[in-house]
């Protein structure tokens, strides 16, 4: 099973192998009138990825539940910002690649409406308290 061992700096994830990331900006948007698109949740995210990525979002979604607040900026930035799995891999995103992921578990969480824009650089939209890294 696949698991997040711990949280570790862009410099130090560079030259490991990526087992899940990339680009984004498309969860929660109708890309036909660029508004918000409704009732998209976790099972969406999922069934837009491919299947030998589902055992990392998984561990990602299930450790970002536990962690707590941490943006895309935190995420390409801080010293904790990458996760990094038990087999060794990473994931590295976008700032909107990391926004759809986080618009897809917290949508999930809260069964609400959030697009990758709530989530993808500095701002935080809930009044959710910085966690520790696990």
């Amino acid at each position: 099973m696949i698991t997040v061992e711990r949280w570790i700096s862009p410099a130090e994830a560079e030259g490991k192998p990526e087992r899940f990331g990339g680009m984004g900006g498309v969860f929660g948007v109708d890309i036909n009138t660029l508004g918000r698109k409704k009732s998209m949740r976790w099972m969406d995210y999922l069934e837009a990825r491919d299947a030998s990525e589902h055992p990392y979002a998984e561990a990602l979604r299930s450790a970002l539940l536990v962690r707590g607040r941490i943006t895309g900026d935190d995420h390409q930035n801080a010293n904790d910002g990458v996760p990094m799995f038990s087999d060794g891999s990473v994931a590295t995103f976008s700032l909107r690649g990391w926004g759809d992921l986080l618009a897809a578990v917290y949508s999930e969480r809260d069964n609400k409406d959030y697009c990758y824009m709530d989530f993808y650089y500095i701002y935080w939209p809930f009044d959710e308290p910085l966690g520790a890294s696990p």
